[in-house]
């Protein structure tokens, strides 16, 4: 989490009436490149405002939810494996299967009840108990 805009305006003020870079560092607790990183940010922009609303990590595979919602309805009852391949044919970017879990995820977050399926069939332990005789 960055540091307050008050913190760095109060290190830029105290430097600006005299105090050296080292003593702001010691005083306020912040470490030396913070401060010349400051510096730079207010000589560039005029501000000291910390960067807001910026991506960490990767950015999703699938970022257009709404055409992915339609597509998903679309191949409902395809599994994962299936979804890639139809998507390489229709949009021509090839992808693996995790877009495809993380996007589902994403769009059933909303309510429409979306699941990740992976398999054609039933697993072998679901299949075994579908088969046994009752007693």
């Amino acid at each position: 989490m960055p540091y307050s805009e008050d913190l760095r305006l109060r290190v830029l003020e105290a430097i600006d009436g005299g105090m050296s870079k080292m003593s702001a560092h010691k005083t306020f607790r912040v470490s030396r490149s913070s401060i010349d990183d400051w510096f730079k940010l207010r000589e560039q922009t005029g501000s000291v405002k910390a960067k807001t609303n910026y991506r960490r990590g990767k950015a999703p595979g699938i970022a257009d939810l709404a055409a992915f919602e339609e597509f998903a309805r679309r191949h409902s009852g395809c599994t994962l494996e299936q979804m890639s391949v139809a998507w390489a044919t229709e949009t021509g970017i090839q992808l693996t299967l995790m877009p495809f879990s993380i996007a589902l995820r994403r769009i059933g977050v909303k309510g429409k009840g979306w699941t990740r399926k992976k398999r054609v069939g039933a697993t072998a332990s679901a299949a075994k108990k579908v088969g046994k005789p009752s007693s």
